[in-house]
C-alpha cells in the first residue's frame, strides 16, 4: 500500500494538470472566436468603422426585469451573478478563487494523509476560501461591482444594484443584527439609500417601479428596524438579556 499510493498520486497529478491546459487552451480559443460575434456595426465615417456592443442593453434589460421579479430572483441576482461570480461569498464578508491543479493534487495528498493519521488537516479541493473580513464587516458595493461582469452598465444601472446591493446585504432586508450590520445602520447610511433612489428618473415605467418600491416599501422597513433597535420593545429588552445570559 505504502508504495502504490504514491504511484496513484502521481498519476492523478498528471491528469489533472493536463485537463487544466485543456481548459485553458479551449477557453482561449473560444474567447477569440467569440471576439467578433460581440459587436455590431453601428456607424462609419471617414473609413474608420465603429462598433457598439450589443451585450450591455441586453445586460441593463435583464437586470432591470430581474429586479422587479420576485424576492428570490431578487436574492439570487445580488448573490449568485453578482457576489459569487465575481468571487465572493453570497454573505460579502469574504472571497474565494478556483483551485488550481497543483492545489487540488496537494488536496488529495492531504486527503489521503488526513485519512490514515486522522490529524493532518484537509485542504479544498475546489475553491480556496481567503480575505475573510472581521465580524461585522462587509465588502462594499463598488468592490464586488468592480471584479463583476456589470462593470460596464450605465450610472443609472449601477445605482440601481447599489441600491439592491444596501438593501440585501448592508440591511440584510430590513433585519438589524447587533453582530452582523449593526454598523451600517446608520442615519449617514440610509440617507445615502434614500437619495440615490431619489435620483433615480421616473421614466421609463420599469425603472419608475424600481424608484417607488426602494423609496416606499424598502426605506421604511430599514427605518423600522433601526427606530426598533433605538428604541426596543419590554418583549424585545427580555430577548437582549436572555441572548447576553447564554453568551
Amino acid at each position: 500500500m505504502k508504495k502504490l499510493l504514491p504511484v496513484l498520486i502521481i498519476r492523478f497529478c498528471t491528469h489533472v494538470f493536463s485537463e487544466e491546459a485543456e481548459d485553458v487552451a479551449r477557453t482561449s480559443s473560444k474567447n477569440n472566436l467569440e471576439t467578433y460575434d460581440e459587436y455590431y456595426e453601428f456607424g462609419s465615417g471617414a473609413g474608420i468603422t465603429i462598433y457598439g456592443d450589443t451585450k450591455i442593453q441586453e445586460i441593463e434589460n435583464m437586470i432591470i426585469h430581474t429586479l422587479n421579479g420576485s424576492e428570490h430572483e431578487r436574492e439570487r441576482f445580488i448573490q449568485e451573478d453578482l457576489l459569487v461570480k465575481a468571487g465572493f461569498r453570497r454573505t460579502a464578508n469574504s472571497r474565494y478563487r478556483k483551485t488550481t491543479g497543483g492545489e487540488k493534487a496537494l488536496s488529495i495528498v492531504h486527503g489521503v494523509t488526513h485519512a490514515v493519521f486522522s490529524r493532518i488537516p484537509m485542504k479544498p479541493f475546489f475553491e480556496e476560501e481567503y480575505g475573510k473580513l472581521p465580524e461585522g464587516e462587509l465588502y462594499s458595493f463598488y468592490s464586488v461591482w468592480y471584479m463583476s461582469q456589470f462593470k460596464d452598465v450605465s450610472i443609472e444601472i449601477r445605482t440601481i444594484m447599489e441600491l439592491e446591493y444596501m438593501f440585501q446585504i448592508e440591511f440584510c432586508n430590513g433585519v438589524l443584527t447587533q453582530n452582523w450590520n449593526i454598523t451600517y445602520y446608520t442615519d449617514k447610511n440610509i440617507k445615502r439609500f434614500e437619495e440615490l433612489a431619489q435620483s433615480l428618473p421616473d421614466l421609463p415605467s420599469n425603472i419608475k417601479r424600481l424608484k417607488d418600491r426602494y423609496l416606499y416599501i424598502e426605506l421604511p422597513k430599514i427605518k423600522n428596524a433601526l427606530e426598533r433597535y433605538k428604541n426596543p420593545s419590554e418583549k424585545a429588552l427580555q430577548a437582549r438579556k436572555n441572548v447576553r445570559k447564554q453568551n
